[in-house]
């Protein structure tokens, strides 16, 4: 990092002391915590699949949603779901009264479906996705669009009784392609818990570099990113996340998408607002090297304050993609 100018290397040293201060507990209060609860690899890649797909809204609902799932595949989800016969009786009884803001039991079973079609079509949901990898191109973004026309050239009549998917269907909101122009914040919050190894993420697919990764773009990383000029892009789309993950590889070309939690934890406990003056500048430890947060404390105030700050607060940073129609 020798070649960054001053604010760039005291951002880096922010981000670093918010990454390490983010507590292994605080897997807890995310969607993480449904596969961590696993201990083998392809239970953990399903559940993880699941709780991916459906995170976004509410961080309570969306934990209440994939436990419903796992709990309806039982204590083994990859044996589970391959012991699934009707995928739409299934729907109808193991998931009966299922709702997950404008995704109903059929959705849910559908995502299942899919699930285990790549399953049995690659051997495993691992090798799904890692046999779309190509270490010529430079992010994960060519991945992702080969894996989802795969999906979306299933044969859904055993999910939804029609050969494809309608235009219009809410099941095609758990396969965005970046390729449309879609930040993909869940796709990429997959693959960064089955690519990085930490003390929260998985590092169960070796094969898909951590270098090739782009970080889970949602409103808050959005918001927290331009106050940080890690970008100046006003969409949080695809482009958008690339210029944040090429800003961030700056600081660690290897893994940039470590950083994920660092920003998004400034926004998600609500001391990074939208207006301003709402903000909690003075409990930020990115402030120095934030222009909002240098104007509201004083580009004198080095001191930092607790690293651990709102580690108690109710966590929640899954809006994401426009609700489709």
């Amino acid at each position: 990092m020798s070649n960054l100018a001053a604010r760039e290397l005291l951002l880096a040293a922010r981000l670093d002391r918010l990454s390490r201060s983010y507590a292994p507990a605080a897997g807890e209060t995310d969607p993480i915590r449904s596969p961590a609860a696993y201990e083998r690899p392809e239970d953990r890649e399903v559940a993880a699949w699941i709780a991916s797909a459906f995170a976004y809204g509410r961080v309570e609902t969306i934990m209440s949603s994939v436990d419903r799932i796992l709990g309806a595949l039982g204590p083994r989800p990859s044996e589970g779901l391959d012991r699934i016969g009707d995928f739409r009786r299934f729907a109808c009884e193991a998931l009966a009264g299922f709702r997950h803001r404008f995704h109903s039991s059929l959705d849910a079973s559908a995502l299942l479906y899919a699930v285990a079609w790549a399953r049995a079509e690659a051997g495993s949901v691992r090798a799904f996705f890692e046999r779309e990898y190509r270490p010529e191109e430079r992010d994960v973004g060519g991945l992702l669009s080969r894996v989802t026309q795969r999906i979306l050239a299933f044969d859904w009549r055993p999910a939804i009784g029609r050969r494809t998917l309608p235009e219009r269907s809410a099941v095609r909101f758990f396969f965005p392609d970046p390729a449309s122009g879609s930040a993909c914040k869940r796709w990429n919050l997959y693959l960064r818990w089955m690519v990085r190894r930490d003390r929260l993420d998985f590092g169960l697919w070796p094969a898909i570099p951590a270098a090739r990764l782009v970080i889970p773009t949602d409103t808050h990383i959005h918001l927290v990113a331009r106050r940080l000029q890690l970008t100046r892009r006003k969409t949080a789309d695809w482009h958008t996340a690339r210029e944040i993950t090429d800003r961030l590889a700056r600081f660690d070309p290897e893994d940039p998408v470590r950083y994920d939690y660092a920003l998004c934890r400034i926004g998600i406990l609500g001391v990074c607002q939208p207006a301003p003056g709402r903000s909690r500048c003075p409990e930020c430890l990115a402030r120095d090297a934030c222009s909002v947060g240098r104007r509201r404390v004083g580009s004198s105030s080095h001191g930092i304050i607790n690293p651990s700050f709102g580690a108690d607060e109710p966590m929640n940073r899954w809006t994401d993609e426009p609700i489709p129609a």
